[in-house]
Parts: C-alpha cells; structure tokens; sequence
C-alpha cells in the first residue's frame, strides 16, 4: 500500500528509489509523481535508446527486438567502444516543453461516503500513504461482507440478491470507530447504528447484534470483543463471514 495521492502532484506512480539511485527506479505512468533520470521526449515510450552509465541498472539499455520499426540497439562490444558514455540526459519537468506526458490536473479522488475508512488521509490534505511511505498493518483482521441495501436485510424476501462490499477490518478496531469509518455520522448519535446480520439459510437473513452510537459501553469494545475475529475466514468447516448492516437514519 506504499504511494496515495495529494492535491499537488496527483497520484504516485510508484514506490520506488529516488532517481539516480542503482535499482528498483519507478515505471513511469500519467500524473507521475517521479521524474526518470534517463529519460526525454520519447524515451518513456521506446523510441531511442537509453543511454545510462549504469547498464542493466535503473532502467538498463534498449535491449535488441523490444520495440519493432525502430533501430535496434545492444550493449557496446567489448574494445570497439570501450571507455565511451554518452552524456547523461534528463526527462524534461512536467508540464516542460517538449514533454510525451504532461501533467494533468489532478482530481480530488472519489471517497465513498458509506465507506470513509477505505481512504487514509496524510498530511498533504491527499489520501493514501504519503510518497516514499508505507502502511503498517495490523496483525490480525478479521473478513466482514457489508450489505448495501436501504431496506434491513432481515426484512427482505429469500429470493432478494443484495448487494455487498467485502472488506478487511482489524480486530482493534473499536464500535465507535466501526461506525464512523462505515459513515455512520448522523448528529444524533442513536441513530447511528450496526447489526449483525446471520444467515438462517435459503437465502433468509436473521438480526444479530446491534450497536448504536448511544451505547457508550459498547463502544468502547473492539469487534474481537464480540467474536470478529481471524477465526471468520468464511472457509469450509470453519467460522462464517461477519456480515453487517449499516444505517445512520
């Protein structure tokens, strides 16, 4: 999960080193937030070859039959042009003259309001990790299928087809945070809820537990608390999926 996105470069296009180190450069992509250090028009996209003074490195040469309809080029021969390099060359800047892939404006990135907790806001004001950064996980989570429907599952008839989302949640995760990161935000904190819906089979759903936004004891609990935990895996002769319902009207 290392890259994300901020309001000044737009979108990362990778994890990679910063330019001029050896290995691992990033691939470059529209609304790059890295600039290749062999490169120029064209060279993102083949059309000359990469002359570099560390062959077979960050970006290596233009290896023979890569491209068809343009010269092909390979490594020099051993004496025939030992000892030559050709001058180190730059991408131009985005957006500079000349460049095959100009920055564009960036868009703000659509967040989910049933689902704010799927973005991760950094420190740009942009989501994701912020570059050069990656993202701890938590050790243990458990799976959950959130249902999207406006009418309460159990409520529904068995033939019913109901949408869902499918989702990771860490077994820290408290009841008050599980409200808000699935958009339960109604001022008045009742009306901010969750249920646990089972399965009675034949396409029949049941209500399970219910958590609402008054509930202070509860929550203050974490999912693990009640049983969602790494043991739902939703895998045969074991625990099914944690499936929830959630409302804030």
């Amino acid at each position: 999960m290392s890259g994300g996105w901020n309001p000044i470069t737009g979108r990362d296009s990778g994890s990679g080193r910063p330019a001029f180190s050896p290995y691992g450069a990033p691939q470059p992509a529209q609304g790059q937030a890295y600039i290749p250090h062999a490169g120029g028009p064209g060279y993102n996209f083949g059309t000359v070859p990469q002359y570099t003074t560390w062959p077979n490195t960050a970006y290596g040469y233009y290896p023979i039959g890569a491209a068809q309809g343009f010269p092909q080029y390979g490594m020099p021969a051993q004496g025939a042009f030992a000892g030559f390099h050709a001058p180190q060359t730059f991408a131009y800047q985005p957006n500079g003259t000349g460049n095959l892939l100009p920055r564009q404006p960036q868009p703000y990135p659509n967040i989910d309001p049933t689902m704010p907790a799927a973005q991760m806001t950094n420190t740009t004001g942009g989501t994701g990790c912020e570059p050069g950064y990656n993202y701890f996980f938590p050790a243990e989570h458990t799976k959950a299928h959130i249902f999207k429907t406006n009418t309460p599952p159990w409520q529904l008839p068995p033939t019913a087809q109901i949408p869902f989302k499918a989702a990771h949640i860490p077994c820290n995760t408290t009841m008050a945070e599980l409200l808000k990161g699935f958009g339960c935000t109604n001022q008045t904190p009742k009306k901010n809820k969750c249920f646990e819906v089972v399965s009675g089979g034949g396409g029949k759903w049941y209500k399970g537990l219910e958590v609402n936004g008054a509930d202070k004891d509860l929550l203050k609990k974490t999912i693990k608390d009640v049983g969602w935990d790494s043991t739902r895996t939703g895998n045969p002769n074991e625990k099914p999926v944690v499936c929830l319902w959630f409302c804030r009207d």
